[in-house]
């Protein structure tokens, strides 16, 4: 009889155990810096971009390997709309931002303007203008920065 009481014991250690490891492991995790989360993945390349809303900075997260892809659509007409992509993070200079545009009839594919990126002091940002098409933001830098990204338009 006190055998079978000894397997009990470490069957309900071995329960314990196995219980602890799925509640406290995650929470170790999440106060390394290992369980940061980014809402908008999958959005690795174009196909998956995440849709970003003017004058609504969207939260996300570098992860390792990770390029983050966001697009936004010009405003309708036929005008040239002026537009600044901001990006804010802790540390700016840790996130590498590029911007380019898809033009409906550019054979090309994505656009390169030349749009210059301008640091300042916690964070980055472009200005342009475009007519018709949609502008498209590419973000990478170091594994675990958090940024915050916005589009607005004149």
């Amino acid at each position: 009889m006190t055998s079978g009481l000894r397997c009990q014991r470490r069957a309900c250690f071995a329960t314990a155990a196995a219980l602890l490891s799925v509640v406290l492991l995650p929470l170790a995790l999440g106060a390394c810096g290992g369980g940061t989360t980014d809402a908008n993945e999958p959005n690795d390349d174009l196909n998956s971009a995440s849709v970003l809303a003017p004058g609504t900075p969207t939260e996300g997260v570098i992860g390792p390997d990770d390029s983050d892809v966001f697009q936004c659509d010009a405003p309708k007409g036929d005008a040239m709309h002026p537009f600044i992509v901001t990006v804010r993070s802790e540390s700016p200079q840790d996130v590498e931002l590029q911007v380019g545009a898809s033009i409906p009839g550019n054979w090309e594919g994505i656009t390169w303007p030349g749009w210059e990126v301008v640091a300042k002091d916690d964070h980055v940002e472009v200005a342009g203008q475009l007519g018709k098409g949609t502008i498209l933001m590419f973000l990478t830098g170091a594994s675990g920065s958090t940024y915050s990204i916005d589009i607005t338009w004149e």
